[in-house]
């Protein structure tokens, strides 16, 4: 064991305590087994190809500085015994002072498809790679550190993904991290498809990726004055240009991990905190968005707090019936704890007795509440719709009556993620009453059905990538707090009515996500879910528990 692992473990110690230290244990000695089984089962046979019709050169360009001998041949090797061929290899030596590097180099120069490229003065990462780009011949130009490796199959795997669509722009791929001795593989990132929210919240994208040298040209590569977040900085001006972006669900690229790498931390390189934070300023500008950032000293990232734009009003939805002390803390916590104060309050009630129904009058009285009494069997989509109609507002906010608002901002970071042109669909993080455990952290749609991500799992840890801290895009949030313009809401139809009780807000953000909208869960919005108050828990109904099957 590292003295960096106990030291990393005894901070977990301190600052989250003892249940979540033996979790992330337990989590670190299962995972480093599960991973070498995981790499068994599924890359027995990366050397095998099949014929492609489209075969781009591709031109992987190399920066080298002061690098140690050894990782650069293993590096300068991965490259050369890839098993697809149509590529050059351009190293840049960006006048290392080491002998080792020239040394190294030295033995490369001629061979075929590498170029060695020696510069006359140090230009630190962003101009020693343009340098490379511009030396470029190929149609696309994959980027690369000089102490990392390529899986064999890199280059072919992302040919093959151009052979599916020759439009990509830009192609990224999954990654793990390699000891730095070379011997060992360990923390797979396995990524989503192209997520621009999540995106704006990490550099995810990362490594190995490549790129269409005539974009990288229109955009003049790497900019100088970004040097430690120069990639994440090319991606967000990327995005604005193009929105053909491609994944490649495999482990392509190992990152060396050292204690001078970002592989090992964002903040050992404490400059790069600063590059982030100016690359999402100014995209934020050149974007004409409004908002500001957030120091997470926790993941060591910023987050993106988007601003309400013009004053929009915010109908809120909440469905209720026979549950008057449950709806009666959610008015009262929203009445003291919202800063955002243009919203109206539509309570839609299906039927409660005559006693609760003077009760939900009153109440609604008192809080300026629109009440709707519509008597019919239970049916969230319906309820949920008839309150969209009489809406005034241009964004609808759906809300369960068993939430309690936590957090003055709730209203205003939904309000300003909804109001970005791309987004559907805008959850929270939902946590239960009791043990800090989470209820809702976005929702998964796996093969056995739709199903909530970290369900269950004690709040007060980091999971995995920051999924609970970070904001991220996820295919469905719950409707038990669901924000959406009301536009777009209407153009994808609403709730579907035949589904009454569950997996309503799963069919509504599958049409968003049709419509090409992303669905946002936005972390920074905590509230408490007394979940199931009224209706009891699906898990403990076979009824309700095949609803799922109808999705």
């Amino acid at each position: 064991m590292t003295l960096a692992l106990i030291r990393d473990g005894l901070r977990c110690l301190k600052r989250e305590g003892i249940r979540s230290f033996i979790y992330k244990v337990y989590v670190y000695i299962n995972r480093r087994n599960q991973y070498e089984m995981w790499i068994e089962e599924n890359e027995k046979n990366l050397s095998d190809v099949t014929e492609l019709s489209y075969n781009p050169l591709i031109s992987v360009v190399v920066p080298v500085y002061n690098v140690d001998g050894g990782m650069l041949t293993e590096c300068i090797e991965s490259v050369i015994n890839q098993t697809y061929k149509s590529f050059e290899l351009i190293l840049v030596d960006d006048c290392s002072t080491q002998e080792q590097v020239r040394k190294t180099l030295h033995r490369y120069e001629g061979a075929d498809r590498i170029k060695v490229i020696y510069r006359n003065e140090n230009g630190h990462i962003s101009r020693a790679t343009n340098t490379g780009i511009e030396a470029a011949t190929g149609e696309f130009v994959g980027l690369m550190d000089c102490d990392d490796v390529l899986s064999v199959n890199a280059l072919y795997e992302m040919v093959r993904k151009l052979n599916d669509g020759q439009e990509y722009d830009f192609i990224y791929s999954d990654e793990d991290k390699l000891s730095e001795d070379g011997r060992k593989r360990k923390d797979p990132f396995f990524k989503p498809d192209w997520s621009p929210d999540t995106f704006m919240s990490l550099m995810y994208t990362c490594h190995f990726s490549i790129f269409r040298k005539t974009l990288l040209d229109e955009l003049g590569g790497l900019r100088v004055g970004f040097e430690g977040s120069q990639d994440y900085d090319l991606v967000l001006r990327l995005m604005e240009k193009t929105d053909r972006i491609g994944h490649v669900p495999k482990i392509l690229y190992h990152w060396r991990e050292r204690k001078e790498s970002t592989a090992s931390s964002m903040t050992a390189k404490p400059y790069i905190v600063e590059s982030t934070r100016k690359a999402k300023e100014e995209a934020l500008k050149r974007r004409g968005l409004t908002g500001h950032l957030e120091w997470i000293d926790d993941v060591a990232q910023f987050r993106v707090v988007y601003e309400p734009v013009d004053d929009p009003k915010v109908s809120i939805v909440i469905p209720s019936k026979d549950n008057y002390n449950v709806l009666k803390q959610c008015f009262e916590s929203m009445a003291v704890l919202t800063a955002y104060d243009n919203y109206e309050i539509i309570l839609v009630d299906n039927g409660s007795n005559d006693e609760n129904r003077k009760l939900y009058e009153e109440l609604s009285k008192e809080y300026n509440a629109v009440y709707e009494y519509r008597p019919m069997e239970f049916n969230f989509s319906a309820m949920c719709n008839i309150g969209a109609q009489l809406a005034t507002g241009d964004y609808l906010l759906f809300l369960n009556d068993d939430i309690e608002i936590k957090g003055e901002e709730w209203l205003t970071r939904l309000l300003g993620q909804a109001q970005v042109s791309h987004t559907g669909a805008v959850g929270a993080r939902l946590i239960y009453p009791k043990d800090n455990l989470i209820q809702h952290c976005g929702v998964l749609n796996l093969p056995i059905g739709p199903g909530h991500a970290f369900h269950g799992i004690i709040d007060n840890m980091i999971l995995y990538g920051g999924r609970n801290i970070v904001d991220y895009d996820f295919s469905i949030v719950t409707g038990a707090c669901l924000m959406i313009s009301k536009d777009k809401f209407n153009e994808v139809g609403g709730f579907e009515e035949k589904l009454p009780v569950a997996y309503n807000d799963v069919e509504l953000c599958f049409k968003l996500l049709e419509k090409g909208y992303y669905n946002v869960l936005r972390n920074d919005v905590r509230m408490i879910h007394h979940e199931s108050v009224s209706r009891g828990y699906d898990e403990k109904s076979e009824e309700k528990h095949q609803r799922g099957k109808a999705i």
